[in-house]
């Protein structure tokens, strides 16, 4: 495998969110069993990550477009690492709290990383190059969990501390292995040196743009239900462990990286990315309807298959739609006020998830979110 700028970003998304993928599955039983929280206060933790996505995101998508990329990358490591030393070290629920919230400050840099691609990608081979990203989230989700249903024997800050370590690995790798984007560095002079609010009105004034950020919002918010919620309905409706959970998230991971990092690119050379996005979209919707009604180990795979492949499709055929009609000097920002959407809807989502979990019982969640999802179906199908 050649040393492309795409292998090397594919490598630092893929060991930084295998450190991600050790903390999910564990924090909520984490909170619950050491400090006592609430399912709402699951969902508020789950979220606060998310909720610093939403505030820094734009942030580092205008600073990378106006001092590059790899600047950016290098601070939101560090920020990771700091975040997942301080999980370690949580002595109470409010530092666990603070943890997650740096975590999401170091975690908001994924808009240099989606404007890294756009840079170096053609317009035909942007859908490829995003599902890129994708199979890194997909395989830190088989790998992360894993590890951290391993670790979590040994208590739960073990897997802080690895998380950080791994953390450490990206951000060495890219300070050594990543180059500056050629293109990026070529339209510095002229990219757009701020990101303000009429560029977020001018980018609304577009229909296409417009529809995709409110389709994107949706879908991330229904499919969000799950961070919070999944973890706990394992637990205690399922009786799965811990480590079992990892497995289960391992496994969503798996599906997720196959899809983006192999089926996408056979998907999109025989069909139009407007009705792929349709198929992820009604996928997505059948996994999480099926979800909580649990029969078996096997069915239950079965329903996360199609939960994994349906997001795994939508994700990377709405970022290339929305980046095809974006100007080339406004990649960082667009794709951060995208990525803010998803923030917002990953900050609601666990939140209204954990809500109705602990309220109106264990299968309202996944309801919700399927209803969501066929809302988001209804409106792609006259939108788009």
């Amino acid at each position: 495998m050649k040393k492309t700028p795409l292998t090397v970003i594919f490598l630092i998304v893929f060991i930084d969110l295998m450190g991600f993928g050790i903390i999910i599955p564990i924090l909520p039983s984490y909170a619950q069993q050491v400090f006592c929280s609430s399912d709402v206060m699951v969902g508020v933790l789950v979220a606060a990550f998310s909720f610093m996505q939403l505030l820094f995101t734009p942030v580092w998508g205008r600073l990378s477009d106006r001092m590059g990329r790899k600047p950016v990358l290098v601070i939101g490591l560090v920020c990771t690492i700091a975040g997942y030393i301080l999980f370690g070290f949580a002595s109470s629920f409010l530092i666990l709290f603070l943890a997650r919230l740096l975590g999401g400050i170091g975690g908001a840099n994924i808009s240099a990383a989606q404007a890294y691609i756009a840079d170096v990608t053609s317009v035909e081979d942007r859908a490829k190059g995003m599902g890129l990203i994708g199979a890194a989230f997909g395989l830190g989700f088989v790998f992360g969990p894993f590890i951290g249903g391993l670790l979590v024997p040994y208590g739960y800050e073990i897997p802080g501390f690895a998380a950080a370590a791994l953390s450490t690995i990206a951000l060495v790798t890219t300070i050594v292995f990543l180059p500056e984007p050629k293109m990026h560095a070529e339209k510095a002079a002229q990219t757009s040196s701020s990101f303000t609010l009429v560029k977020l009105k001018e980018a609304l004034k577009k229909p296409k743009i417009a529809s995709l950020f409110l389709l994107f919002f949706l879908v991330t918010f229904g499919y969000a239900n799950i961070y919070a919620t999944f973890p706990i309905i394992s637990t205690r409706e399922f009786d799965y462990t811990d480590r079992q959970v990892g497995m289960l998230f391992g496994f969503l991971g798996l599906i997720g990286a196959m899809t983006q990092g192999s089926f996408i690119r056979v998907l999109t050379k025989k069909i139009p990315e407007k009705p792929l996005f349709l198929i992820g979209v009604f996928f997505t919707m059948l996994g999480l309807t099926f979800l909580p009604f649990y029969i078996s180990t096997a069915v239950l795979l079965i329903v996360l298959t199609s939960l994994s492949f349906g997001s795994g499709v939508v994700t990377p055929t709405a970022l290339s739609l929305i980046s095809q009609n974006t100007d080339a000097r406004d990649q960082g920002s667009i794709l951060g006020i995208n990525q803010s959407l998803g923030a917002l809807g990953r900050v609601l989502g666990p939140i209204w998830g954990s809500f109705v979990f602990q309220h109106f019982g264990h299968i309202w969640p996944f309801l919700t979110g399927g209803a969501v999802m066929l809302l988001v179906f209804i409106l792609a199908w006259k939108l788009l």
